[in-house]
């Protein structure tokens, strides 16, 4: 696998064309411009993904099934070492396809209005450095993802919503490669956040294990 990024993105509104745009522009300046894009995951498996060390997810493909050969891919990519980079709704797409969620570890079950919340640390249990907990506290407003999550995931980042905490940013392994979520992006604005790039190129980094 080499150095080249696979940003898989789609939408005008969700996600919003701008948001898009920025990421694009902020992976590009960062990776040093080794990026390609494509719209979504269908036809992965004639891709030769060998070519690229991570992959980005930022979509929304709803209620559509992935094909199985298409999974087979993706799974066979994140188990020989590439890293995943999934953010807002990655995790609301392909509805029809369960096995696709086991590799980004939480399924989204609802969100409300576009509202304000913050989103704050997670202070590491093991005494390991946590690039993570580099990002301060900061603020959003977006709409707010819910999740039903694995239980082999770290959260690096929640919000308190109800009274209840929810992550907003974890990561997990699965064979040998690491995926990375970032629960907001519903909005343009937040994507241009400096705080929110942070959260991006430092998750992009762990996948890479940079």
């Amino acid at each position: 696998m080499n150095d080249r990024i696979l940003i898989v993105s789609s939408g005008t509104v969700h996600p919003p064309l701008g948001g898009r745009i920025h990421l694009r522009k902020l992976i590009r300046e960062h990776t040093g411009g080794s990026v390609k894009e494509i719209r979504g995951l269908k036809g992965l498996s004639r891709r030769n993904l060998s070519r690229f060390s991570a992959m980005i997810l930022y979509y929304h493909h709803r209620d559509d099934a992935l094909p199985p050969e298409d999974l087979a891919a993706f799974n066979a990519f994140v188990d020989s070492g590439g890293g995943v980079l999934a953010i807002h709704s990655a995790t609301a797409s392909y509805k029809k396809t369960p096995a696709y969620f086991d590799v980004l570890g939480g399924r989204f079950t609802g969100h409300g209005p576009v509202e304000f919340f913050r989103l704050s640390p997670v202070s590491s249990s093991s005494g390991s450095v946590n690039p993570f907990t580099t990002v301060p506290e900061f603020e959003v407003t977006d709409e707010l993802y819910l999740h039903e999550n694995s239980e082999d995931i770290t959260v690096h980042m929640e919000t308190v919503y109800q009274g209840e905490k929810k992550p907003m940013v974890w990561t997990k392994t699965r064979g040998e490669g690491r995926v990375c979520y970032i629960g907001p992006g519903h909005r343009s604005k937040t994507m241009k956040q400096a705080r929110m790039g942070q959260l991006i190129l430092i998750g992009l980094d762990w996948t890479r294990k940079l």
